[in-house]
């Protein structure tokens, strides 16, 4: 880890030595979170029914470093991800809610290209790669008083409040039932992302981010150890398949920045000794004065 440290502190800075011109920005984002989870069990369970919505990360940290082309990000945060779904019965009607609630501590490390570059404005594609530490975790289930339909395979579990009919099961409200806690979920997840980022500088030294990403875990997020379990025992709620927990993060940020420029002088001195020769900054309708004006 120190090494790639160094490499990457190394390559900043002979990017630094050979650029012309480049940024450093510090700043803070908020935004929110729109979560799809693939879940095999869930999908091939009649009981439940996608639900969509969003929900907040709350604030992050963005340091930025900016060239012409490209620019490097590290932007560390909360996010809140993991979806929702409906309990559905017989019927489909909708008499409970299955609740997915992960929130992690996530360092972005991000590289990206400007597609559009103007003095004030840039756009941006991003890709970056998400080390995500879980700080909790859990899924839980309530529900109304319903007649649900249960697989068959685990009518000779429940529990004799449950009241097995001839087009599915009655049974009794329920309340916070936990289907999985933080223990059940890997500490680190891995994420990778891509997606597009605007930066608009209103004044010399402020600059307004607002960033659209689309992000895809690498890891199953619950545990060998519950996956095993799930597998290998019937539980009431639930029937065993693998995970992958998707979302896409919108966020608005906002930074201070600072420009690095090198003067002429520093160029002159980089010049000397090759053969080639120093060219002065000129700017369109300006030339230099050759002769002292009279009088």
């Amino acid at each position: 880890m120190k090494r790639i440290i160094f490499f990457i502190a190394l390559t900043l800075a002979s990017w630094s030595s050979k650029a012309q011109q480049f940024s450093v920005s510090f700043g803070l984002y908020t935004g929110v979170t729109g979560s799809y989870t693939k879940d095999e069990g869930i999908e091939k369970d009649p009981r439940y029914e996608g639900r969509f919505e969003a929900k907040l990360a709350p604030i992050g940290l963005h340091i930025g470093l900016d060239y012409e082309g490209f620019g490097l990000m590290i932007s560390p945060g909360l996010i809140n991800i993991g979806q929702n779904y409906y309990l559905t019965n017989t019927m489909g009607g909708q008499d409970g809610l299955r609740k997915i609630d992960l929130r992690y501590l996530t360092v972005p490390l991000s590289f990206k290209v400007h597609l559009v570059r103007f003095t004030t404005f840039k756009l941006s594609a991003v890709a970056s790669f998400s080390p995500s530490f879980l700080v909790r975790g859990s899924e839980e289930l309530s529900h109304t008083a319903t007649k649900l339909q249960f697989p068959q395979a685990v009518y000779p579990i429940l529990p004799p409040t449950y009241t097995i009919e001839y087009d599915g099961v009655l049974a009794p409200a329920v309340n916070d039932y936990i289907i999985s806690e933080k223990k059940d979920f890997k500490s680190l997840q891995l994420f990778a992302g891509a997606g597009f980022r605007t930066d608009w500088d209103p004044s010399n030294h402020w600059r307004i981010s607002v960033d659209l990403r689309i992000n895809y875990g690498l890891l199953e997020p619950r545990t060998s150890q519950f996956t095993t379990e799930q597998q290998s025992t019937l539980r009431l709620y639930e029937i065993a398949g693998k995970r992958t927990e998707m979302f896409a993060q919108f966020t608005v940020g906002i930074s201070r920045y600072i420009e690095f420029e090198k003067n002429e002088k520093e160029q002159k001195k980089k010049l000397k000794g090759t053969t080639r020769k120093y060219k002065p900054t000129t700017y369109p309708g300006q030339r230099p004065v050759k002769s002292k004006p009279k009088g």
